[in-house]
């Protein structure tokens, strides 16, 4: 047994009280004989005898009254598995170590917060336990390859561990954590949920969303003890730039490139004259001010124009909050000379826009067809009839498309090889593809390039033409286009497509209202190849008409002209993953990060490719990756959900514990009650209360029967 306030045992010496005064105040008998004396010397010594115990009873009582006030005081815990060696545990923390959990607070961030109250639940295992900590932030990993007994190197380890951002994955950490729990060495196990609960990462689970992987573990046998505990915090008022978004990702020199701005107000607070300022290649260049509304979202644009070739940085920031974390946001631009275009014309006209290809040639190519010398054109159109075309086309060229092909009637083992060497394809099949070609010889049941298979053709009536669907659009060539001013996209009409068949290896990425795809791509090693289920022409609709014609071609183009290299930016949390020819495996990289800290990364060779992986990104900002004199930049920003911090009630957290038989606490003292009463059993001074009025209420009927004498 131990004892949670065991200097309050000192009390018990209270005994010696009623000790003392028993023995000062015992009588003094004087002993009278008289002659009929022997007649009742029975009677006295049986009663004697009887006055004695009832003394001494009453004696023994009042001695334990002090002792067992102050054992109640002392709170005493029943330690009998613990000094048998029986009570070790397996802990493992399941720690969300997002963005949220870094918001300022009056007592500090739920991340410093947790800190402390870790090393306080740590002290309080038994001896022998282990433990482990999985981190749930963005993709949830563990602290440590394998739980430890030395239990003090999990603060220290976790103080040394860089915290991620990137929303909660719930089920997917829980997962993690059932993995790690089954592995335990010990029979008591428990899995402690530590979180803010920021509700854009519970929301769905409180409405009730199941959580397969927490119903799994509680089935392990022996059952695992859960617990879910909660850090408050504070901070709501918290502005954030939602996105900002490239008008190109790939310009020419002294060519202007747009940047739309999103800034979001997550809190009632409205917020007046916020500054916002451009940055490029870290030198701030301009700044003007917006006003946002309560809860409310304001829109600002930038244009920029890079005079020298090469990887550009474009950052917006803003000023004002507490929380400056997602105050910025970053964006990689590259400059280019050009890029180099085969336009393959399947249907050519010597008419003004008749042939097959003529309107992709214009809208790749607008300044040069509009005869502006002083602006140039970034992409280099070499165009050349079906009949015409040759292997050797291909050679500098970086994307390929095919307009109005019947089939195509060069060698395919050389069109594969560039495509797996990096290259891009586009397709448009046209009114006059051999069907039966393009899904045995260009399709082969997923095997070739072709993206899908064809079903067919499909046709409206002119009274309700097929429209593109209105949705939120996710490809990266296509995010421009979620902003109305970059051209509505629902106005083309089409009368005629091809219906394309659903495959696992495809990607939507525009979608038609009748349920078909417009345009889909697949990957094949490091290319990329796009179908089309229309025309590049006129013929099948009114899309090449279209004023975002223009920069809907040019942005597939770019887009499959340099996705062998890097995007604009990509999110906190993940690793940097770069596929490079085979020739590049075992050459090193070096990469630095915003603060100048340097991680040497090497070239592997997995499943016949190059590949080059860093760990998951920690923090936003720009980030450099060079060898010998090529340095590329690289920009990672946080998740804009994450900037919504408004957490789950606490109401809210606790029905979901209570749904899932688990406890619910929210402080470290309510953990460590928690703690005790599950290792050891409640604590004892209850009981103990209860002897003590029983005691009490036997020394005034003892009392009071001596007094009757």
């Amino acid at each position: 047994m131990t004892f949670l306030n065991a200097i309050l045992l000192a009390g018990a010496a209270a005994f010696l009280i009623p000790l003392l005064i028993h023995l000062l105040n015992k009588r003094r008998v004087v002993t009278v004989r008289w002659g009929a004396m022997h007649l009742l010397q029975e009677v006295i010594r049986q009663r004697k005898r009887k006055w004695k115990v009832e003394q001494w009873l009453l004696l023994a009582v009042r001695i334990a009254i002090p002792i067992l006030l102050a054992l109640c005081l002392a709170r005493p815990v029943l330690t009998a598995l613990r000094a048998f060696g029986l009570g070790r545990t397996s802990l493992v923390m399941l720690l969300d170590d997002s963005f949220s959990m870094r918001a300022p607070a009056a007592g500090g961030s739920p991340a410093d917060r947790i800190r402390q109250d870790m090393t306080r639940m740590l002290e309080a295992q038994p001896k022998g336990s282990d433990a482990q900590v999985v981190l749930a932030g963005g993709s949830a990993r563990r602290l440590l390859d394998q739980p430890t007994t030395t239990l003090d190197l999990l603060p220290r380890q976790l103080s040394d561990t860089p915290t991620q951002a990137g929303p909660v994955k719930v089920n997917d950490a829980l997962q993690t954590a059932a993995a790690a729990l089954s592995k335990s060495a010990n029979g008591a196990r428990e899995l402690a949920i530590i979180s803010d609960f920021q509700a854009s990462d519970w929301q769905g689970v409180a409405d009730g969303s199941a959580l397969p992987a927490l119903e799994g573990l509680l089935k392990q046998e022996p059952k695992p003890q859960v617990t879910f505990y909660r850090l408050a915090s504070d901070l709501t008022e918290n502005l954030s730039i939602a996105s900002a978004d490239l008008s190109a990702l790939v310009v020419a020199e002294k060519q202007p490139v747009g940047l739309r701005v999103r800034i979001q107000n997550h809190g009632k607070r409205p917020w007046q004259d916020v500054a916002v300022h451009l940055e490029a290649d870290g030198a701030r260049l301009r700044t003007s001010r917006v006003s946002l509304p309560s809860e409310g979202v304001s829109v600002i644009s930038f244009t920029h124009a890079f005079d020298s070739v090469g990887d550009h940085s474009l950052a917006v920031r803003i000023e004002g909050d507490s929380f400056p974390d997602d105050n910025a946001f970053y964006s990689v631009v590259q400059v280019r000379n050009q890029l180099n275009v085969l336009l393959v014309d399947g249907d050519p006209s010597s008419e003004p826009l008749g042939g097959a290809a003529d309107f992709l040639e214009l809208a790749l190519t607008p300044y040069q067809a509009a005869a502006v010398p002083e602006l140039r054109d970034l992409i280099r159109v070499s165009k050349v009839e079906a009949r015409r075309l040759r292997d050797d086309d291909f050679k500098g060229k970086e994307v390929a498309v095919f307009a109005d092909l019947e089939r195509y009637r060069g060698n395919m083992a050389s069109l594969e090889k560039f495509v797996k060497a990096g290259g891009g394809l586009i397709v448009f099949a046209g009114p006059h593809a051999d069907l039966a070609w393009y899904n045995r010889d260009f399709h082969r049941k997923g095997e070739g390039l072709f993206p899908t298979g064809i079903k067919g053709l499909q046709r409206a009536t002119s009274a309700a033409p097929a429209r593109l669907q209105q949705q939120r659009l996710t490809h990266p060539a296509m995010l421009y286009f979620n902003d109305a001013r970059g051209g509505r996209l629902q106005d083309a009409e089409f009368q005629s497509w091809w219906e394309l068949e659903s495959s696992a290896n495809t990607r939507p990425i525009l979608q038609l209202d009748r349920g078909t795809p417009l345009f889909v791509e697949k990957s094949v090693e490091r290319g990329r190849v796009i179908a089309a289920a229309t025309t590049a022409d006129a013929e099948w609709s009114n899309l090449p008409l279209q004023p975002f014609f223009v920069p809907l071609m040019q942005r597939l183009v770019t887009y499959l002209a340099t996705q062998s290299t890097l995007s604009a930016w990509d999110q906190v949390g993940m690793p940097l993953r770069l596929v490079l020819g085979s020739e590049r495996v075992g050459a090193e990289y070096t990469l630095r990060d915003p603060t100048g800290q340097t991680e040497t990364l090497k070239v592997r060779a997995e499943g016949g490719r190059a590949l080059l992986e860093s760990r998951p990104i920690a923090a936003p900002g720009i980030y450099k990756l060079s060898q010998g004199t090529e340095t590329r930049l690289l920009a990672y920003n946080l998740d804009p959900a994450e900037s919504n911090l408004t957490p789950l009630p606490a109401d809210k957290v606790q029905a979901i514990a209570e749904r899932h038989q688990a406890a619910f606490v929210d402080s470290i003292d309510a953990w460590q009650k928690l703690d005790r009463t599950r290792r050891h059993g409640s604590e004892l001074w209850q009981p103990f209360l209860l002897v003590l009025l029983a005691l009490l209420f036997l020394e005034v009927l003892l009392q009071q029967r001596i007094a009757r004498g």
